[in-house]
């Protein structure tokens, strides 16, 4: 039996029933042990930026890498008319995934295609693992079970990609990295979910900003993991300094004030549009939230 669908199969036992959870316009259908109904009603600003940002983005297509079940492409959608390439390897989260989009598809009229794949420049082994939240990558010396597949070979190089979204537990720096053709040719907004756990991935991300610095990604901005604005118009030595701080939490035990980071990077091409998008969180959501 193939390992994905052994692994899905086991943590499907874990459910119950599915509920309906209302985004905006859209019900999307969401596995009953969810934490993200939990998570919005205790953080009033819990993934609540990148809507906000969708409402900003005048054309192209927007990439949503660990799309999950589809509750951030519903989000999105309805404050855009942008295509999207929603892509999950998870095979629980993928049917999710693939209702929601029907569902949102058939309402709004936008194109929305999906892919099963799990993204990494192909030096990573690993299985998937997963809860009734998410799914991760477990690394292995098994090369058989890494089925990675680079981002750019699942873009047309003719597309206008105009946002990279990637939350991926701790490996968005290799979604990231394998994308380097796409961020050449359309120099997209990046969003990404900075997780670190391990030695691995403190080092592996360091070479992302090196990476991205080559790349001209000089306007950051640093969010905590409950959507709050940290530092604006930052840079890489900022966030590697941050990083630090973080994962000597881990490393040594101390007491955790947030876990992670979410980065929101551009070049010089999407500056005014990130500029705006900040500008209208700050005034209309960080200060209205109760």
């Amino acid at each position: 039996m193939d390992i994905y669908n052994a692994i899905a199969k086991r943590v499907n036992k874990t459910f119950v029933h599915n509920q309906k959870y209302k985004i905006g316009e859209y019900k999307i259908v969401i596995p009953s042990s969810s934490n993200l109904p939990r998570n919005q009603r205790k953080h009033s600003l819990y993934d609540r930026f990148l809507p906000i940002l969708a409402s900003h983005l005048t054309s192209g297509t927007i990439i949503d890498v660990g799309a999950n079940i589809g509750d951030t492409l519903a989000a999105m959608a309805q404050n855009c008319s942008n295509s999207f390439i929603c892509i999950e390897p998870s095979d629980m989260f993928f049917n999710y995934l693939e209702e929601n989009a029907n569902s949102i598809q058939q309402k709004s009229g936008q194109q929305i295609k999906l892919i099963k794949e799990m993204i990494g420049c192909g030096c990573l082994s690993g299985s998937l693992m997963g809860n009734g939240s998410t799914a991760h990558l477990e690394i292995t010396n098994n090369p058989i079970l890494s089925k990675h597949v680079p981002l750019d070979t699942l873009i047309d190089k003719h597309s206008d990609i105009v946002l990279i979204k990637s939350d991926v537990d701790g490996f968005d720096f290799d979604v990231i990295r394998s994308s380097e053709e796409t961020l050449i040719q359309s120099e997209p907004i990046l969003f990404w979910e900075n997780e670190i756990a391990d030695d691995f991935q403190y080092e592996e991300y360091s070479k992302l900003y090196d990476f991205l610095e080559k790349k001209e990604y000089s306007n950051l901005y640093i969010f905590d993991n409950f959507g709050n604005l940290l530092v604006e118009e930052s840079n890489f030595k900022t966030l590697r300094n941050i990083n630090t701080y973080l994962y000597n939490m881990i490393k040594y035990k101390a007491t955790r004030t947030f876990f992670y980071t979410d980065i929101l990077a551009s070049t010089e091409k999407r500056k005014s549009v990130v500029e705006n998008a900040i500008a209208d969180y700050k005034n209309n959501y960080i200060g209205k939230t109760k």
